[in-house]
This record gives C-alpha cells, structure tokens and sequence, in this order.
C-alpha cells in the first residue's frame, strides 16, 4: 500500500509538471512511468531506485553511502586528476520540461584544479522503449586545452542479491554464469573486476544480472555507429556487486569546449532469464537499425550460402579439401560449402599476406576448384585481413611497417601465433588507404582468377588503437576499425562486382559489422575445445538478438587430431596428427553440433576424412540426420526469431572433453551438461518450430510446456514433427492443456512444428 500510494502522488506530480522545478532537500527524487522508477539522492545524486513497477522490485539493495554517479580522468599538460560525483557537491536536479518524463542534474563548477572548473549535465529520460528502461545522456562544458581520458558513467551500486542468481553477457556468441556473486568475490574474497569491451569481445551492447525465472538489472547502450567502450562489473569485500559503463572520448575530446556522449546508455529492469533480456535488446530502436542492415535482412545473401546443408573445416592442398568434400556432397545429397586453410603459397600465421599463388599451382587449383563448384562445393579461402609477417620479403619491398599499427611509444608491436615457427606478424592499420588497397587488390586477384565462391578475412573483430599521426585517422581508440572495415569490404565489393557477387565472411560475432559481411563464424559451441573456464556457458544470445539478419556458423567439432601445414618445419610436427581421437571424446561432439542445431546456426564439421563414415559411423550418422533435419526447417532455422524454448527435464550427465587445437597437445577433463538441448523460433509466418538434439546414449521421454500467448498460437493449431525421415503429423495443440510429449530416440534430432494449418 506505501509502495502504490508514492507511485501514486510521483505520478501526480509528473502529470502537474511541465517546467523545470527544481528540488532541494528533498530526500529521493523520483521519476516514473507506467513501468519504471527511477529515484536519486538529492544531496549527491547517487542512484537509489531501479524499479520495476510490475513487481515492485528495487534492483539495488538498500544503503545510503554517496556512490559517484559519474567519474571522469582529466588532464592537462602534465597534470592529471580524477573527478567524481560524490566530491562535486549536490547537484541541481529539475523535471524536464515538455511532457517529457525525466530528470536533469547539473554540477556546476566542478572543481579540476588547475586545469580550471568543469560542468557536468546529465539527463535521465523514460519511455524511449516498451520496456521497464531509462535512457541516460552525459555531456561536459569544460577549458579546450583539457583532456577527458575516461568517463565512467552512469555508476550503479550495490546490485540487489537474490537467490538463484545468473549473469548473461553477449561475448561473441553469448555466455551465461551461474552464481556470479561468486565469481566477483574473487579468490580472495576481496572483490574482482571484470571488463567487456565493445565491439569486441562484446557482440551486442547489453548484460543482464538477473534471478533465474525472477527479476533482474538490464544494462544497455543504443551506440549504432560503434563507439568503444566497456562494460564493467567488480565485487568488494562485503558480497557486493557494482556496474558501470565506461567510454573513451575520441582523441579525448581535444579542444572541445563541450563533450557529449554520442549515445545513451539504458538501465533498466525485467523479469525472467537471459532470453527475456535480449528480447529487450532486440526491439530497442539502436539494435533495429543494426539488424536492417544486415545482408541477410536486406536479401543480399547469395542463395549457395542459404542452401548450404554443411561446412568442412578442412586444410592443404585440393585433394584434401576439395576430394573430401565431394565425398560429403554425394553422401548428404545437400551442398557442402568449405572454409579451406592452408590453400596459399606462404605457412600460415607466418607468410601473410603472400597467399599467391595457391600452393598447388594457380591452374590446377582453378580447374579444381570449378569442378567442385558443378557439384554444389563451394569454397571460402582464408585471408587474414589484419596480419602481415614481418620476416617476409614483401614486409620489406612493400614498406609495410610505415603502415602497420603504432603503439603510444611509437613503435609496432608484432603477435605470435605460430608456435612452430615463432614468426613475428605485425597488425596492419586498417585506417590507411594503403592497407585496404593491398588486402582489396590481394582479394580482387583471388577472387577474379581463381574464383572461390568468397573469401574468408580472419580477425574481423579483432580491433587496435594505432598512434601513428601519418595514418591519417584520429589518434588511439577510435571508429576508423570498423568504419575501415566497412570501406574494406565495399571496395572488394566494387573490384570484383563483373564475376557476380561473392562472400565476404569473418571471424566473431559483431553487429557493427553484419551489414559488411555475409556470413560470421561463432566457435562458441566449441569452448570446451577452447578451453574456455567451464564458469562460462555458451549461449546463443547474438542468436537471439539477430538470427534472421546475418548467417553464424562453424564449431570446431572434429574426430581426429588436427593437422600440420606442410609449410611448417615437418621436424617439429607432432605424432598423430589426423589420426583418430579417443571414441571417448564422442559426447563432445555430439554437443557441439546439437548447439548449432539448436541454435539455428549453420552446422560445420572440422577435418573431415571420407574413412570416417565407417571408422566413426555413429558420430557421422548423427551429423547425417542433424543436416537432413536442419534442411527441412530452414524457415526457424536460418529465417526464424528466437523465443524462450520450453524447459526440458531431462538429467546431467558428466562427459569426457579435449582441448585440443593447432597450436596445442591435446588435454582432457571432464565436464557435466545437460543430455538434450533445446531452442525455439517463430517463422516469418506466424508458424514455430521447437528444435530439439539428445547427445544421449538412451532414449528420452519429453513433455514440452508450450507457452501458447507468448508463441502467439492459437487453439488447435496442428503439432508437426519434422525430422531425417521427413515432416509427420502428430496432433493439435489444446491451449487449455498446452504439453506436447513426444520420445527422442538415443541421440535423437527433430523439430517439433507448431503451425496455424
């Protein structure tokens, strides 16, 4: 009754209101609509209230020590100096004007030393989204000659603990840790900061902290042009967890008299899990602009890319990739596409970017490669487009390093790789007109002559900050990445536009890229093999913000050892390799393709040899009838949105796992999932189909809860399953009674239809 009777009169007043008043002394000061509440302390504009008004939860836990809504680093000349909201005295808080429901707080003079006095205006601002949300905007008035280093806003103390408790966060593909109150507490119970940068390892601006099935906080930006910055969580000694957003002001706002922050960050509230977050994300107006122009929104995707039924992962010459991909053709009778390393004339993660000629011979390797193509193989060839190796010749003829990223200090500083070779390669500025005229001729030639179906430009999401004043680019963090990016792959686009349209794909999930390129490779399925700390659980939140926009695919799911470039030093090559890999290992692969089934993303298969249709016949017969299945639901599966599947009872088990990869022996543990996975999509007809994999040995008796008013479906609507063997009826659905039960076989695929006829 207290909580309804203050909605009530703040309501009140906001209806009164329509000039700036301003408030002092006055406690909390509080904003809402019909679904938020927003309130601060007066004395020092710490925020106080994040509530959700469906359920009357405060995201934050009770406390009333001043937390500094803002800090920002300063400096001039020499001098340096961190200012922050607590020290800045009470701010001036007033309603905005207009009808609009929000707040604006002003901390005039704030003291900066010598550096002279700054002026920090912040507006909060709600009903931007159907959604519980709040929009936050920061600018800073302030002498030309100081510099803004960092600003860390809006600052979030003490999230509410709540049992059950989940943190979703979309790294490339998305990750999911259970008790992450935990994980902040650190090793030593002293508290621990963990740091996401966007747009990379971040894939989509937003994390939520949440209770499994309850309520939770939403952190968001609505940035559509690919500002750097960082969301950041940290724990202290006493259990508690805090947030912030960080932002790095271009070449830190240099001779500005005033700074604003080029976009708004959103907080918010809602209840639920990790999918309900990233519906939130979805429909907010910055992610709606990413998704539209993504190729595959916009019907630019070539259509041997849509109606690819599997990827090979396979390396060498074209008798080991192109003969084992035909083999997979005949058997599936469904086109196989391939991402081929280790085509090029230089050894990989050395030699780049002296890819010509093919390592076979350019006729050879065109006449292969167009008998492929007649039979629906279709090729991608790797080309790193970041990396240049510094001990090659045309490092040196080519004055690259004039070119190649600088440090602060000046300097480049060269990556390895290879651990063979130990070869130094130095990130090229993709700022410079030299650089992306090199990479686009390279792929011109590639493309052109030897015409591959696309290239494949590793390290897309890899970003640097270059220092170098001659590139031409702002100096330090900056957009000229994936502006460059942009102008990179429009410029391959243009020289190659006579052959007809080719594939551009890259390597990590990102949306500030999916309008560039066609298809993403997300190995996130594979973190076990990675291996990533089994703290982190892969989800497919990228999925379920922007399947439908861009093709994801890939996993490094394999039955034997990985290969050796022939071009390493054969001295230092491993025993074993393409030899089998322990029949122990088969639940891990079963897994990593069941994720990519589920979660609507193109299936691949590492190092495919023919042999292993017999030597690991079970395994393949579950890629078979995965492919087969997939095919057959295209329209949830690559077309589809994703919904919140049904919750599926079914055991833990624990399985054998290797880590294993080109660089690394291989190294085995254990670890325990879930025996069935599951994901769920409505079609672009109204139609939607529940996608279910069993990575069990024994058969499963499932009864799916349908959450008919979520799904949209209607009383009656006729229950389809779709598997290998076809499309069969199998009853309606009773809305009163909403339960499908079904039984999936050992190690079982289908896809169970939901349809209006």
């Amino acid at each position: 009754m207290r909580l309804k009777l203050a909605l009530s009169v703040v309501g009140g007043v906001l209806a009164l209101c329509v000039a700036p008043v301003p408030f002092a002394n006055a406690g909390i000061v509080r904003i809402a609509d019909d679904k938020l509440q927003v309130g601060f302390d007066s004395a020092s504009g710490s925020l106080r209230e994040l509530i959700q008004l469906a359920d009357g939860c405060n995201q934050l836990a009770d406390g009333d020590a001043p937390f500094a809504l803002w800090q920002i680093s300063v400096g001039s000349g020499e001098s340096s100096r961190e200012l922050t909201a607590e020290r800045a005295g009470t701010p001036k808080i007033e309603r905005l004007s207009g009808g609009q429901t929000g707040l604006r707080l002003v901390w005039d003079k704030v003291a900066a030393g010598a550096m002279g006095p700054l002026r920090v205006e912040v507006f909060v601002r709600l009903g931007q989204q159907d959604a519980a949300v709040s929009r936050w905007e920061l600018s800073v008035a302030k002498p030309k000659n100081v510099l803004l280093k960092q600003i860390r806003f809006p600052r979030v103390a003490g999230l509410r603990e709540r049992a059950n408790e989940m943190l979703a966060i979309p790294r490339e593909l998305g990750v999911l840790a259970r008790d992450p109150r935990k994980l902040f507490r650190g090793k030593n119970n002293k508290g621990m900061r963990i740091s996401w940068g966007y747009p990379k390892p971040l894939s989509a601006q937003c994390v939520a902290f949440y209770q499994q099935d309850g309520p939770g906080f939403y952190a968001a930006s609505d940035d559509t042009e690919g500002y750097r910055k960082s969301f950041e969580m940290w724990g202290d000694a006493t259990g508690q967890v805090h947030f912030e957003a960080v932002h790095v002001p271009e070449q830190e706002a240099a001779e500005m008299a005033e700074f604003q922050l080029p976009f708004g960050v959103v907080l918010g509230a809602f209840h639920g899990d990790w999918t309900a977050a990233a519906q939130i994300y979805r429909e907010s107006p910055s992610a709606r602009t990413f998704a539209a122009r993504g190729r595959l929104h916009r019907g630019m995707t070539p259509a041997w890319l849509l109606n690819t039924g599997l990827w090979l992962w396979n390396r060498g010459r074209s008798q080991q990739v192109l003969g084992p991909a035909t083999v997979m053709r005949e058997h599936l009778q469904t086109p196989v596409s391939i991402l081929w390393h280790w085509w090029h004339n230089c050894p990989y993660d050395a030699g780049f970017p002296e890819y010509l000629p093919p390592r076979e011979g350019a006729e050879p390797f065109k006449a292969a490669l167009a008998a492929a193509q007649r039979q629906e193989v279709r090729a991608i060839l790797y080309m790193n487009q970041r990396l240049w190796g510094t001990q090659t010749r045309s490092w040196t003829n080519a004055c690259a390093e004039a070119r190649a990223v600088k440090g602060k200090d000046g300097k480049v500083h060269t990556e390895v790789y290879n651990t063979f070779m130990k070869a130094p390669c130095a990130p090229m500025c993709i700022g410079t007109r030299f650089w992306r005229d090199t990479y686009a001729g390279l792929a011109q030639e590639v493309l052109c002559d030897l015409k591959p179906a696309g290239v494949y430009m590793d390290q897309v999401g890899c970003l640097a900050d270059c220092y170098d004043p001659s590139h031409g680019h702002i100096l330090g963090p900056g957009r000229y990445w994936t502006d460059g990016l942009a102008m990179l792959t429009a410029e391959i686009r243009d020289r190659t536009a006579r052959r007809g349209d080719v594939v551009l794909g890259g390597e990590f999930c990102g949306e500030p890229w999916i309008g560039n390129m066609d298809l993403t490779l997300a190995l996130s399925v594979s973190q076990d093999r990675q291996g990533v700390s089994p703290v982190w659980e892969p989800i497919p939140f990228f999925q379920a913000v922007y399947h439908g926009d861009t093709v994801v695919f890939g996993s490094m799911a394999g039955l034997v050892h990985p290969p050796y470039d022939e071009k390493w030093p054969q001295e230092l090559a491993p025993p074993g390799r393409l030899t089998l890999l322990d029949r122990k290992f088969a639940k891990q692969f079963y897994l990593d393709h069941a994720r990519t089934f589920a979660w609507g993303m193109q299936p691949m298969l590492a190092n495919f040899l023919p042999s292993l249709l017999e030597d690991r016949a079970e395994e393949m017969d579950f890629v078979t009838r995965m492919v087969r299945t997939r095919m057959r639901a295209l329209k949830y599966l690559l077309h589809g949105t994703w919904l919140r599947p049904p919750p599926l009872e079914v055991p833990r088990q624990e399985i054998d796992v290797a880590e294993v990869g080109s660089y690394t022996l291989l190294k085995a543990s254990k670890r325990t999932y879930h025996v069935a996975l599951a994901g769920a999509w409505r079609a672009p007809d109204g139609d939607v189909g529940i996608a279910l994999a069993s990575i069990s040995n024994e058969k499963l008796a499932l009864c799916l809860p349908i959450d008919a008013k979520a799904y949209g479906l209607k009383d009656g609507c006729v229950i389809y399953r779709t598997d290998e063997t076809g499309r069969h009826r199998s009853g309606t659905l009773d809305v009163r009674e909403p339960v499908v039960k079904l039984e999936l076989p050992p190690r079982g695929i289908c896809v169970i239809e939901l349809c209006a006829k």
